[in-house]
């Protein structure tokens, strides 16, 4: 019996070895499925942890929206209870939002999703812990199980100008939807995995090779394409109905029939409009800075013709106000940069000096100093105080004054305008005194000296 064993032993080994083809084929059915199984593993572990990320930063980000007028309006209830109202429809997997004003050591519901409890002091004990350790101005951002699903609540102080809290926001998003589309995705993968793993077995059986990796190379890469297209496609699916609003806008303007009411009508609109724009466009761009996502081209550029272009642009829009702009050149050099950021940086620099002067005028001075050329923008207007000139480059942070509460604008300028300047090896300053003008000076090494 043991003779018999050891030569049918021997005569599979036999085999194998004379077909070892059949025994990579066996090799491959078993390391593949382990292989694609692992890495669907870890993929979806990566998938769920970008997926919280994206979670608390949406929240963050409405909560950091939501504080930056807030404070301004704890003393009108009502208008706070509207934005909440706003909110809650554009974003229908809010299932609690609350405002409270702190009294002492309690807090009072002055606006919430549920009116009927407006005017009461809030006595959830868990709730009133997070509230006092959100006093310090953190978001507090944690998840919780409820008996519909997956829920992230969140707490953050509303503070005054002298960083006291004076009340609290309180939010409770529901994740059920995105949990179960989350559940949905990860069973078709697992389907579409099972399908894939059958037609390489059957693969290796007939063929006895190995399936052509380029071919999932690329499909990889084709993803991951998609996902960069993404912002690109959200971007155009939102600017259409703005590009077809304006184009309206211009041709009611045009029109002779319209009366002087009508004309200051079809003005409001297109200015609102262009405000809407450009607050799509900053969010993208915080959104693809914040994730490393914003492409860069950079040449050795001398930067004299895109002053001079900038300052064609924004010249009409100077002369309404009767400003003076003009660039004055004394030094030239070039310095290695994108050509369209630099536009960007620039357009945003120069349109917020010409926007701020009511008067006097605008001048961008182009000069080299210890190997850096120096861009310089200085304008005669309103001044920027020394409190505000520390807050000025953060996102969100607008100056609050009588001179600006008729501009508008994000908060989001000068906070892109800058990552944007790092991510090009420059740096930006500001020198100003409030009443008497401000000048903004961006500055990059120079790579070599230019013939004016």
């Amino acid at each position: 019996m043991q003779k018999f064993s050891f030569q049918n032993l021997s005569q599979k080994a036999s085999f194998f070895w004379k077909n070892p083809q059949l025994l990579y084929t066996i090799f491959l059915l078993i390391v593949i499925p382990i292989a694609f199984l692992a890495s669907g593993e870890k993929f979806l572990k990566v998938a769920k942890t970008n997926q919280e990320s994206l979670e608390k930063d949406r929240i963050g980000l409405v909560q950091d929206i939501f504080v930056g007028f807030a404070p301004s309006f704890m003393n009108s209830p009502e208008f706070l209870q509207k934005k909440i109202e706003k909110i809650k429809e554009q974003n229908d997997t809010i299932v609690d939002f609350k405002v409270l004003k702190r009294i002492g050591d309690d807090y009072e519901i002055i606006a919430s999703l549920n009116r009927e409890e407006v005017g009461e002091f809030d006595e959830d004990v868990g709730r009133i812990e997070g509230y006092d350790l959100a006093r310090s101005g953190k978001s507090l951002i944690f998840p919780t199980v409820e008996s519909d699903g997956r829920h992230w609540k969140a707490v953050r102080a509303i503070m005054d100008e002298s960083s006291n809290a004076i009340g609290m926001m309180y939010t409770d998003v529901s994740m059920t939807h995105i949990d179960t589309l989350l559940k949905n995705n990860i069973r078709n993968a697992y389907v579409f995995l099972v399908f894939i793993i059958i037609i390489i077995g059957g693969l290796l059986i007939r063929q006895a090779k190995v399936i052509d990796y380029a071919v999932l190379y690329k499909r990889l890469k084709e993803v991951d394409q998609m996902k960069d297209d993404f912002i690109g496609m959200a971007a155009h699916e939102l600017r259409t109905p703005l590009t077809i609003i304006r184009g309206y806008t211009e041709m009611l303007t045009g029109s002779k029939r319209l009366t002087e009411s009508d004309r200051q009508l079809t003005s409001n609109i297109e200015a609102s409009s262009e405000h809407l724009n450009q607050m799509i466009s900053d969010i993208l761009d915080v959104s693809r800075l914040q994730q490393g996502r914003l492409s860069f081209e950079l040449k050795e550029t001398a930067p004299a013709v895109l002053i001079e272009e900038i300052i064609e642009s924004l010249k009409y829009t100077a002369e309404q106000k009767g400003l003076s702009l003009h660039y004055e050149k004394k030094e030239a050099a070039f310095i290695n940069i994108d050509s369209d950021r630099l536009k960007q940086i620039l357009i945003n620099i120069v349109g917020n000096a010409v926007k701020y002067t009511p008067e006097g005028s605008v001048t961008i001075t182009t000069y080299v100093e210890k190997d850096k050329l120096c861009i310089r923008v200085s304008d005669t207007g309103i001044g920027i105080s020394s409190e505000d000139q520390k807050k000025l480059f953060t996102r969100f942070y607008r100056i609050k004054s009588k001179e600006t509460e008729s501009i508008r604008g994000t908060g989001l300028g000068l906070w892109i305008t800058r990552n944007i300047i790092n991510q090009m090896n420059g740096s930006i300053s500001v020198e100003s005194i409030k009443g008497k003008g401000t000048d903004f000076i961006i500055s990059f090494p120079v790579v070599q000296a230019a013939k004016i």
